[in-house]
């Protein structure tokens, strides 16, 4: 039954997944019709998305550490339905400030999505099939912000942007209720451990877990680049290379479909070539991501080649992701896989927040976007040299929770 059941498994949290990222990533064309109908200013605009991707940062923690001592079923599914509903109160909204209150309280739900499916996972994939399946599951993310993209332009243009928060309300809604019916805990999961341990052991442990901090860096520099490369990407091939912003938006979605593939073969490669060193496979995406940034100045007036580049370069600094997260949870106590997850979620949103504007920063003060990236670049590879150097010293987990 569980040898089968795992990829039924799989299927849910991944359309739970796109269910979630439907109505998250779906608010960055939400603020392009915003900024038609009240007339917003560029800086009010971004804050509309900004506002969501804030929430999280208040939620993670906690649904991590509810999801280790209750598990993923009703945390999961209730965090998507309590999602859907909060989207529908943006319904009748007509004041920016409430705008932006209620959008906070949607990334505060949409929490539990970024946190419960990576965990779910491990439980049902042990080792063998691990990576691939975190690697199927995050293809959620990039599937529901497509879909978002597509399905709600086409609603406001024909209809109203009611109808767009209406779609987005019943998508999240219609996730939960899918992980709710569908979900079941591993056998060996279903018994609750004797002796409760505490939230404050738990982060005492991934505190003192040192094998954890070159990895927390890890996603740290390679969050700020993926943010930096779907903010600013666009922005980049128009000044630097003299596209026009259609071009430039082709050259985005390749770039995010090399991603999508990335998220995939990635951590296929880690389960069968790279099964117990990981973070080596991750050096290496690493390393490539900064020659391939170095490259960039030489090929972008190459209009046939940069479609191949566009994809690698997704590939590499979008497709890291599955993997990072596979090697963290790997890097955790077993009873505190959740919480250590949303540790690493959490320092990673301060940055999804954070890292478009610093570089909107350094692009300003330098006035150009290529010296801007060529110094996200040099991050990188010290990033990837200190992942290396822990690595090589083969550093393992000091303290485990009692």
């Amino acid at each position: 039954m569980n040898t089968y059941y795992k990829w039924v498994i799989l299927l849910v949290a991944t359309l739970s997944q796109t269910a979630a990222t439907f109505v998250t990533y779906g608010m960055g064309p939400v603020a392009s019709f915003y900024q038609m109908e009240w007339d917003l200013s560029s800086f009010q605009t971004g804050l509309i998305v900004s506002a969501v991707n804030i929430g999280p940062l208040f939620s993670m923690l906690l649904f991590g550490y509810l999801m280790d001592k209750k598990g993923e079923k009703r945390i999961i599914g209730w965090g998507s339905i309590l999602l859907g509903l909060s989207t529908l109160l943006l319904v009748p909204v007509d004041h920016y400030t409430t705008l932006l209150l209620v959008l906070i309280v949607v990334g505060i739900w949409y929490g539990s999505a970024q946190t419960g499916g990576s965990t779910a996972i491990v439980k049902w994939f042990p080792d063998k099939h691990r990576g691939l399946a975190i690697g199927i599951r995050q293809t959620g993310i990039p599937i529901g912000g497509a879909l978002a993209s597509s399905v709600l332009t086409y609603l406001y243009h024909h209809f109203n942007l009611s109808s767009v928060h209406l779609t987005q309300g019943l998508m999240a809604i219609g996730g939960g209720l899918l992980f709710l019916l569908m979900y079941q805990e591993p056998k060996q999961y279903k018994t609750a451990a004797a002796t409760p341990i505490k939230f404050k052991e738990k982060m005492y442990a991934i505190k003192h877990n040192r094998a954890l901090y070159p990895l927390f860096l890890v996603g740290i520099v390679m969050m700020s680049l993926q943010m930096i490369l779907i903010a600013h990407f666009m922005s980049y091939l128009h000044q630097e290379g003299d596209y026009s912003l259609a071009e430039a938006g082709s050259y985005l979605s390749l770039l995010l479909l090399g991603g999508m593939v990335g998220r995939i073969v990635l951590a296929w490669m880690s389960d069968h070539y790279f099964a117990q060193k990981r973070e080596s496979l991750l050096v290496l995406v690493m390393v490539a991501t900064f020659i391939m940034i170095g490259c960039m100045p030489f090929v972008l007036h190459d209009t046939s080649f940069m479609r191949i580049f566009c994809c690698v370069l997704g590939f590499l600094a979008l497709g890291w992701y599955s993997l990072y997260i596979t090697c963290v949870t790997e890097q955790s106590d077993p009873q505190a896989v959740g919480l250590t997850v949303s540790a690493a979620l959490t320092i990673n949103q301060i940055f999804i927040v954070l890292a478009p504007t610093i570089y909107g920063l350094l692009v300003a003060i330098f006035s150009s976007h290529q010296i801007a990236m060529d110094i996200i670049a040099v991050i990188v590879i010290i990033g990837a040299f200190h992942l290396y150097r822990t690595t090589k010293s083969s550093l393992s987990p000091e303290i485990s929770v009692k």
